[in-house]
């Protein structure tokens, strides 16, 4: 059966945490500061079909987000190091 509604979890293959670790070298973030890695599916005209959202809190009500249009296992570190 198919996931319409993009809901389904799939088995981590481990790229969320090669992101994470990714974006820590980036900006220079200590172990425990929160770093989310998401990836979204979208049915809507005009997004990506998916699309990878990373965000930083860096505080209460303080969090920097990013979005890729692209899968997780496709994201590289030079799309990493692009992002400000």
């Amino acid at each position: 059966m198919d996931d319409i509604l993009g809901l389904s979890k799939p088995k981590s293959t481990g790229e969320g945490q090669r992101i994470k670790s990714l974006i820590r070298a980036r900006f220079g973030l200590d172990a425990d500061m929160p770093v989310m890695v998401s990836e979204l599916r979208c049915h809507e005209d005009g997004c990506p079909d998916v699309e990878t959202v990373i965000a930083v809190m860096s505080g209460p009500d303080q969090r920097e987000t990013w979005k890729i249009a692209k899968p997780m296992t496709d994201i590289s570190e030079g799309d990493i190091v692009k992002l400000v």
